[in-house]
């Protein structure tokens, strides 16, 4: 054990042990409730469209590929973390650093084996990681609300929707009819740019 340790802090493999302390120093705020679990994540949600793709767009690509956005980041960090560490205790400790160039291909190589060992890791927990806020547009359209102003037009109108929680209250708005307080009206369609839903009345379709 002391000589792991010793190996630990010597080059090569200091700085991926000072990145394995700082994974293992999250986990360990983490179990003791001083960090959340989902601190430092983000999301790779994005779409390429035929115009205006750029290289950002295929780096996102290559960030997904190997999972990175599609598990927590932390746990994908650790996982890379320990393997480099493990690949640089067993290949890289009896190795002489005297320049950047001597420790270069060294990390190129742990690197490169890294990523395809934490993809292949992590490649199970796809999926299990993924939270669907609630309420979104594309769910909502198709439901039923009752209308909670006085009248519904195409310039005004306030409706509630029934949740498992507590009612939202919507903007609605009718193109062709004027609905009164209290009728029930299915959403219809959403405009992105008013923020508005536009509805129908339920009880005159046939």
């Amino acid at each position: 054990m002391p000589e792991i340790i010793k190996a630990s802090l010597e080059w090569p493999t200091l700085p991926v042990t000072i990145l394995l302390g700082i994974c293992l120093l999250y986990w360990i705020s983490v179990i003791l409730g001083v960090m959340e679990l989902d601190f430092l994540d983000f999301d790779l949600d994005f779409e390429i469209g035929t115009e205006g793709t750029s290289f950002l767009d295929f780096g996102f690509i290559g960030l997904r590929f190997l999972n990175i956005g599609e598990v927590p980041v932390m746990l994908w960090l650790s996982i890379f973390s320990l393997c480099m560490w493990m690949l640089s205790i067993n290949f890289d400790s009896k190795v002489e650093i005297h320049t950047w160039l001597d420790y270069l291909p060294l990390v190129i190589r742990n690197a490169g084996i890294s990523l395809v060992v934490t993809k292949l890791v992590t490649q199970p927990f796809k999926g299990y990681f993924q939270f669907t806020p609630p309420n979104q547009i594309e769910t909502l359209l198709g439901k039923s609300c009752v209308v909670t102003s006085t009248t519904v037009t195409d310039r005004f109108g306030q409706g509630e929707l029934e949740t498992e929680g507590a009612p939202l209250k919507l903007h609605i708005r009718a193109e062709d009819e004027t609905i009164q307080k209290g009728d029930l009206v299915r959403l219809a369609d959403y405009n992105l740019e008013k923020q508005v839903f536009y509805v129908v009345k339920i009880n005159q379709e046939s």
